[in-house]
Formats: C-alpha cells, structure tokens, sequence
C-alpha cells in the first residue's frame, strides 16, 4: 500500500479518472486510490467523500459542505497503468446517487483527474459464506450496482448467479452491459412479476443479498418462510438505507431499529444486516 497517499488524518486522496457512467437513479465514478484497501469483499460498504474542497488547504477551510457524503462501492479492480507496477493503484467504482444534494452535485461535476478526499472503506458489508454456489440478487434499479462485487466471486468458482431487479426500464437498462454473460437476470416492473421472480428463484439459492427499500423487508421475509419454511440466520442478508456522517457511530444519526426491538449503529455494525434481526 502506498502509504504517501493517505493524508495526516488518516484519508485518502482519489483521482476521478473516467467520466461519469450514467444508471437508473444513480452514476458511477470512478477514481484510483492505492491497492491494498479492500481486504476482501467490498460490497455494501462505503466511503465517506469530503465535497466542495479539493485540496489540504481548502478542506480546512472552505466548510460550505461541510458534511461528507456516503459513496457506496460498486467494484474494484487492479488498474492497468503503463506508468507504474500493477500492484500499487486500483480502480474502485463507487456509486453517486441522482440527488439535488449540494455535496454529491459537486462530485458530479468534477472532470477527470481532480481530487476527492475519502475515508474509508467503512462498514461491515455482505459476507458469503464457503458453501454458496447459488447466489441470489434482489434490487431496485438504483441500488442495484451495490451489488455487483458480489458476483465474480461466485463465478470464479463456478457457481450461479441470479440478479432480480426491480425497474420501470426494461429495454436498454444502463446497468445490463456491466453485468457478466454468465449472470441471469429477470426484470420485474411491478409487484406481481417481482413476487413471480422471488417465488421462482428463492427455493434453489444457497444465499440471498438484497438492495431494497426497508419497505420491502417484511414482504421479503415473509416469502422466505413461506417458500423455505423458515428464514434461517445467514440465508438472507440486507442493504440498510441510514443517515452515515461520520462513519464511527460517534454521532449517532445512523442509530436504526431492529427487528429484536433494539437498536443498533448502521455505519459501523452495518449497514448490512441480517434479516433476522
């Protein structure tokens, strides 16, 4: 890891360097950090982007947006650069909801080659388990590339993988070409197909992930236990939507409910949970 990247206070400085990859409800920005920062399966963390200052000098002192941003990772791979040994960038993608929010409005306009000040990658994301060769995926269009992480890691060891998304476009989705042939995807655009999908799908997974609104949690378990009898600890594992400022639990804004009646930090005990609890 290159460590003249990381910053007095423990952040790394990213370099955008690709356009931004439009999605349903959502884009993709690309930056290179230093490699050695993933430590395993990245999906459904995050980092916590600084907005509207670039540089050391105008992050202490230009506060107009002064709260960072939650970017969730998408991917992340080896950069192939000519300039350097291999092992020392990586590409991550991270997703930059469609959002009127003054902070991800900044990131959008950025160009290629301009610096975004990170902490991270924060969270506990999805884990899977050494048993899984049949992978589950279940998402809206704007949640869906939280996901994508999840996938070569079932593939490479010859496993399946079934994405069910949840979108009102069928033709040209934007978020289709990224996904590998191998990976069956089903379509839904109403509650009746999404039900079909799950009911079809749901029997034969050795795990599910899932990126859906909270709305959508008890439905989900439900189904699970009528069609599995029971939902087990460890089948199904959720994408928790909370408020992630500061990405220790220091402020308390990401404190969520549990299904135990207990409440729990997202950004640090989450913010993927088990549906069991």
């Amino acid at each position: 890891m290159d460590n003249q990247a990381i910053e007095q206070d423990g952040t790394w400085d990213a370099t955008l360097s690709a356009p931004l990859l439009p999605l349903t409800g959502a884009s993709l920005v690309t930056v290179r950090l230093p490699a050695g920062l993933a430590q395993g399966v990245v999906s459904g963390r995050y980092f916590l982007a600084r907005c509207g200052a670039q540089t050391a000098e105008e992050r202490a002192q230009n506060w107009q947006i002064y709260l960072r941003r939650p970017l969730f990772i998408a991917s992340q791979r080896q950069s192939k650069r000519e300039d350097q040994p291999a092992d020392t960038d990586e590409t991550w993608a991270l997703l930059l909801p469609a959002s009127p929010d003054p902070g991800y409005r900044w990131l959008a306009g950025q160009s290629i080659g301009a610096t975004v000040n990170l902490l991270g990658p924060l969270g506990q994301g999805f884990t899977l388990a050494p048993h899984t060769r049949h992978l589950l995926l279940l998402a809206t269009a704007a949640r869906a590339a939280t996901l994508l992480a999840l996938i070569d890691p079932i593939l490479d060891k010859g496993g399946h993988v079934t994405l069910v998304l949840y979108t009102e476009k069928t033709e040209d989705n934007p978020l289709l070409p990224l996904l590998p042939i191998p990976v069956e995807v089903r379509l839904a655009t109403n509650e009746q197909q999404w039900q079909k999908h799950l009911t079809e799908t749901m029997q034969w997974a050795d795990q599910l992930c899932a990126a859906i609104p909270a709305a959508m949690f008890p439905m989900l378990a439900d189904l699970i236990k009528r069609k599995r009898f029971r939902l087990e600890t460890g089948f199904a594992q959720v994408l928790v939507e909370a408020d992630l400022i500061c990405g220790v639990g220091a402020s308390l804004a990401c404190v969520i409910p549990l299904a135990s009646g207990g409440y729990t930090r997202a950004c640090v005990h989450g913010p993927v949970f088990d549906l069991v609890h």
